[in-house]
C-alpha cells in the first residue's frame, strides 16, 4: 500500500462510528459528551454519544492529568510503613478537546515536567494519553485565544488536529502518536485535496473575525512593571475572593498537601488551591505577606502575565473565557488588562 500523505487526511463523516470503534479498541476515549449538551467530558463507547458541535466545556480538561483532590501516600504509624498511591492509569484518548485546553495543557507541562524532580502523578497520566484537537469554527463571545497566542486552530499540545468542513473532518498528525492512530484508519481516509485545505483555511479565518474582542498583551506586560499600581486596589474592590476564576482556569495550578489522620494511620492529600484565598500564604507565624485583596488580586494577575512569562517564556493564558463566563460578579479579564493599561 502507498502511504498516504501525511499533511492531512480526510474523514467523510458517515466513517466516524468506524475510527470511533477502532480507537476504543486501543483507547478509553473521553469527548465532549450529549448527555450534557458538550458541558464536560465523559467515557464514550460509541460517536453517537459525541457531541462535537459543542462551543467548550464547563470544567476544563486539566482534571485529567491533574485531579481536583487526590491521594498522595498511606501511612501507618503503628509499624512505621508507609506507600505512595499511584495513579490507575490505561491508555487514554482526549476526542475533540479545543485547541486552547490542548495549549494550556502543554503550559502544565511546563510546570509539572519541565524540571527535575517531575511530578509522577502528573507525569503517569500524561504518557498514557493521547488528544486529538477539534478546531473551533464558531468561538464564543468570551473567547479572546487570538489575543494571547492562541487561535481556533493552534496545535501546541495536540497529538491530532481535526477540523469539521461540510460533511467531512480534515485531519491530520502533530507527532508520532498521532501518526499511529491515522495509520490504523488508512482504510477509511482519503488525502486532502487543495480544495479541502482551502475550505478549512477559511474556517479558521471566520472564526477568528468572530472574536471581536482584542487585548495587546506586550503592550499589557510592560504596564505590569508596576508593582504598587493604583490599580490593583480598584480591581480588587469588586472582586469577592472565592476562587472561582481559578478552579474554572485550564492553567491555574496551585495545589495545598494536608494529612488526613484518624487515630494511628492516615493519607497525604493533594487538593487544588487559589491564591485568592486569605489563607493560600499565611505563614505558622501568624504573618500573612498578602493579607487583603489588593495583594491576591495582584498575585493572580501578575503570575500569569508577568511571573510565568520570565519562568516559562509563555503567559499562562489561553484565551478560553471560563473566568469571565463564571465569575459571579462578572469581573470580565478582558476590561482587566484594558483598565490596568488605560491607567496613568
Amino acid at each position: 500500500m502507498v502511504k498516504k500523505e501525511r499533511l492531512g487526511v480526510i474523514l467523510s463523516e458517515s466513517r466516524l462510528p468506524e475510527f470511533i470503534a477502532s480507537l476504543t479498541e486501543t483507547y478509553r476515549i473521553f469527548g465532549p459528551s450529549k448527555k450534557d449538551d458538550g458541558e464536560s467530558f465523559a467515557d464514550i463507547h460509541k460517536s453517537e454519544e459525541l457531541a462535537l458541535d459543542y462551543r467548550n466545556t464547563k470544567m476544563s480538561s486539566k482534571g485529567f492529568f491533574f485531579p481536583q483532590t487526590e491521594s498522595l501516600m498511606w501511612y501507618d504509624s503503628t509499624d512505621k510503613k508507609a506507600k505512595q498511591d499511584k495513579p490507575e492509569v490505561q491508555p487514554t484518548l482526549l476526542f475533540g478537546l479545543r485547541p486552547c485546553d490542548a495549549l494550556a495543557i502543554s503550559y502544565l507541562d511546563k510546570v509539572f515536567l519541565s524540571n527535575e524532580p517531575q511530578d509522577p502523578y502528573y507525569r503517569q497520566r500524561r504518557e498514557a494519553t493521547k488528544i486529538v484537537c477539534l478546531a473551533c469554527n464558531s468561538p464564543s463571545p468570551t473567547c479572546f485565544c487570538t489575543s494571547v497566542g492562541c487561535g481556533p486552530d493552534s496545535e501546541n499540545g495536540a497529538d491530532i488536529m481535526m477540523y469539521k468542513l461540510n460533511d467531512r473532518y480534515f485531519m491530520k498528525a502533530l507527532t508520532p502518536g498521532g501518526e499511529e492512530i491515522l495509520t490504523k484508519i488508512d482504510a477509511e481516509t482519503e488525502p486532502a485535496t487543495s480544495q479541502d485545505i482551502v475550505e478549512k483555511d477559511d474556517l479558521v479565518n471566520k472564526a477568528c473575525q468572530m472574536m471581536k474582542r482584542f487585548v495587546d498583551i506586550d503592550e499589557f506586560k510592560e504596564k505590569l512593571d508596576n508593582f504598587q499600581g493604583p490599580w490593583w486596589e480598584k480591581l480588587a474592590q469588586k472582586c469577592l475572593g472565592c476562587g472561582i476564576c481559578t478552579y474554572f482556569c485550564p492553567t491555574c495550578h496551585c495545589f495545598d498537601v494536608t494529612d488526613e489522620v484518624v487515630r494511628q494511620s492516615g493519607r497525604r492529600v493533594r487538593t487544588w488551591d487559589s491564591c485568592m484565598y486569605p489563607l493560600f500564604t499565611l505563614h505558622a507565624s501568624g504573618h500573612n505577606p498578602r493579607p487583603t485583596e489588593r495583594e491576591r488580586m495582584r498575585q493572580r494577575i501578575m503570575h500569569k502575565f508577568n511571573y510565568a512569562d520570565k519562568y516559562y517564556s509563555s503567559i499562562f493564558c489561553v484565551g478560553c473565557g471560563r473566568c469571565i463566563v463564571h465569575c459571579p460578579v462578572n469581573m470580565d479579564i478582558r476590561q482587566v488588562i484594558t483598565q490596568i493599561m488605560e491607567e496613568r
